[in-house]
Order: C-alpha cells, then sequence, then structure tokens
C-alpha cells in the first residue's frame, strides 16, 4: 500500500546537482511531491543537512516519520 519514491535519486538523473539553478528546482520539486505524501520515512543512522530539512517539515506539516537504521530495523526517534 506505499509507493517509495527516492527524490535525492530521482531528480539528479536529469537535472546537475552542481548547477545552482537546478539543484533549487530539485529542492522545489521534491517540496511538491512530499506534499502528496502521509509519512517520511527515513533511512540509516547519518541525518544530512537536507535529510535533517525534510525530517523538520515533515514535523511541520505533521506528517508521520518513520525512522529505520542501517538493518533496516525500525526504530524509536
Amino acid at each position: 500500500g506505499y509507493i517509495p519514491i527516492a527524490r535525492h535519486l530521482l531528480f539528479p538523473q536529469f537535472l546537475d546537482d552542481s548547477n545552482s539553478k537546478e539543484r533549487e528546482l530539485g529542492l522545489h520539486f521534491g517540496n511538491v511531491m512530499m506534499s502528496l505524501c502521509r509519512e517520511v520515512w527515513v533511512f540509516g543512522d547519518t541525518i544530512s543537512p537536507g535529510m535533517d530539512a525534510e525530517i523538520r517539515r515533515a514535523r511541520w506539516k505533521n506528517y508521520r516519520l518513520r525512522f529505520f537504521d542501517n538493518a533496516l530495523r525500525e526504530v524509536e526517534q
């Protein structure tokens, strides 16, 4: 019942992350996609600045947040 979307893997397929305008477009597109979600799943033990921004946005939007460690076990956050 879920559709996983890894925006950080999708948009670099056709946008140049080293081009500041294209990076901003990718971030904007990612926010638009996120607005259609009800949950945000966070994977791994390291939170990058981009992931931190998405987590803060998800909390602000009151989305359900789920965290998984490197072994893909769900953990409380």
